[in-house]
């Protein structure tokens, strides 16, 4: 029967009805090993990185008893860690990823918090301690304030700044240190003594003026631990 451009079609009771094959589902182990390869390598990726570095946190209580235990939420509140007793306070080190944990403190059978750490309360009314875990340094040293240097007192400087008259004083005509020299050394047969530093690189110059006179020239150098003087004396002509 055809009307309008719909097909419409009558089964009479009794006539067998025929359906369009449809091919059946894969199953898993029916699927080709390249596809299965696929996913896997998906799922690889998804979770390809390196794991979360982890950094040792210390926790401590200061407020004493007998037995004292630690619980969190770094395990989902499944353990109990006790905690190491040094003197009145009792301690534990933990080893964890970086992040925000809430914690609490078991003493004698007691769920406890220390008051004087960050602190919150819970869906059921019971404070919990904070714990931020981060491996955060600061660039400068200087910039943390427990590490700042007290100020000096004024007291504490005794230079006294400069006034006019000794900017007016004139230098004087010969160095201080001439006499450290080598030519106005006494003549010693024992080892001569280390130069000092401030005449190494200076030529110095000194003139006789006896029966023959000279001019002497000497001039130090250093080589490592060592120290060599050269001395050239030259006749003067009248």
């Amino acid at each position: 029967m055809q009307s309008r451009g719909i097909v419409s079609i009558l089964i009479r009771p009794g006539t067998p009805v025929l359906q369009t094959p449809v091919p059946p589902l894969q199953r898993a182990a029916d699927v080709t090993p390249v596809f299965n390869q696929i996913l896997m390598n998906e799922q690889e990726e998804e979770y390809d990185g390196p794991p979360p570095k982890e950094i040792p946190a210390l926790i401590v209580w200061t407020l004493g008893g007998k037995n004292v235990y630690v619980e969190g939420s770094w395990d989902n509140w499944k353990s109990r860690k006790a905690m190491q007793k040094s003197g009145k306070d009792h301690s534990l080190l933990l080893v964890l990823p970086s992040g925000v944990y809430r914690y609490r403190f078991v003493v004698d059978g007691e769920r406890r918090c220390l008051p004087d750490l960050p602190c919150e309360t819970d869906a059921m009314g019971n404070a919990v301690n904070l714990l931020d875990v981060n491996d955060f340094v600061p660039e400068s040293v200087e910039s943390v304030t427990e590490f700042e240097p007290p100020p000096s007192p004024d007291s504490s400087y005794s230079f006294q700044a400069p006034e006019d008259k000794d900017f007016a004083k004139e230098p004087p005509a010969l160095p201080s240190q001439l006499h450290l020299g080598v030519l106005n050394s006494q003549n010693s047969e024992e080892s001569c003594a280390r130069p000092q530093h401030i005449v190494l690189n200076h030529l110095f110059i000194e003139k006789g003026w006896g029966a023959h006179p000279l001019v002497a020239l000497g001039l130090t150098h250093r080589f490592e631990s060592k120290y060599v003087t050269v001395v050239l004396y030259k006749p003067i002509e009248r």
